[in-house]
């Protein structure tokens, strides 16, 4: 079976920073392949086929897996399959791998000897949570001034991500938590009022749970407040308005319920790690 190799001087091209963020939407058929570095893959939407040696795997959004150097793997089978490639350096994760080796899930998912690549699957608020890092890692990474940091914040960025990644894992395998069915329908609810603001007696009214046992059922299922979660779902509603229409940021703040565009302003940034307008600049204006 034909396959190739993928060097790092292909996508390093600051020798102090090899670490790049590659949007893949759609992702296409790829042949078998191998690369010098690492590659950690966020699958955003869609569906497909990871493909190894031995076979292949369904792959849909949420899943999160790593490519070791060397190991050879593509994709096909291909549906609308939109993920992100977080190209890392093979010399990069060395000084820290002892430190991360202590944290479960790690040997797991990033250090594991077989050829087939263990894929973790998270939900819908943890890959939020993720793509907000993924996000700061792309900007930190593309800054050219060298004195503002961005190196370094960059790989502070790259480790909590791995971290994180490794921490939504294992919360996975070890938990006990039985989610409440009417869990599923607060979540849908609020994912049709994106629009404006839910307060916490209304979700408990709907839901026909008390206020205190919405609050501890809902935050033992997804790690979150119910009206934290809806703000940050907001938030990333007006993400995709930003990236999808012409609306200028006050209707922007509008459509997603945030009346005050200052307020809205604070959220976007609390939630995103950068300001909307940033957002939209780094989302829209093409690498050179």
């Amino acid at each position: 079976m034909s396959s190739y190799l993928l060097r790092g001087e292909m996508f390093f091209h600051k020798p102090q920073l090899p670490l790049k963020v590659l949007h893949r939407d759609p992702e296409i058929p790829f042949t078998l392949h191998q690369h010098d570095f690492y590659e950690l893959v966020v699958v955003v939407a869609g569906s497909g086929a990871h493909l190894q040696k031995g076979g292949g795997k369904p792959i849909s959004g949420g899943n999160v897996f790593l490519v070791r150097p060397g190991v050879f793997h593509g994709y096909g089978q291909i549906d609308d399959l939109e993920l992100y490639n977080v190209l890392i350096g093979e010399k990069a994760l060395r000084p820290h791998i002892r430190e991360l080796s202590e944290i479960s899930g790690f040997d797991e998912l990033f250090l594991h000897e077989e050829e087939e690549i263990p894929i973790a699957k998270l939900n819908s608020h943890q890959l939020a949570e993720l793509m907000v890092l993924v996000n700061a890692i792309r900007l930190e990474s593309e800054r050219m001034d060298i004195s503002y940091g961005a190196s370094t914040m960059a790989y502070a960025k790259l480790l909590q991500l791995i971290i994180t990644v490794c921490r939504f894992h294992s919360a996975h395998r070890r938990s006990n938590v039985v989610t409440d069915g009417r869990l599923e329908s607060v979540i849908t609810y609020m994912e049709q009022h994106l629009d404006r603001s839910i307060s916490l007696k209304e979700l408990a009214s709907y839901s026909a749970m008390s206020i205190s046992t919405l609050n501890r059922q809902f935050k033992l299922a997804t790690g979150w407040s119910p009206i934290d979660y809806h703000i940050h779902r907001r938030i990333l509603y007006a993400a995709r308005l930003l990236l999808t229409t012409d609306l200028s940021m006050e209707l922007v703040s509008d459509r997603t319920g945030f009346s005050d565009a200052n307020y809205f302003a604070r959220q976007f940034r609390t939630h995103m790690q950068m300001s909307p307008r940033q957002y939209k600049q780094l989302w829209t204006t093409p690498n050179p």
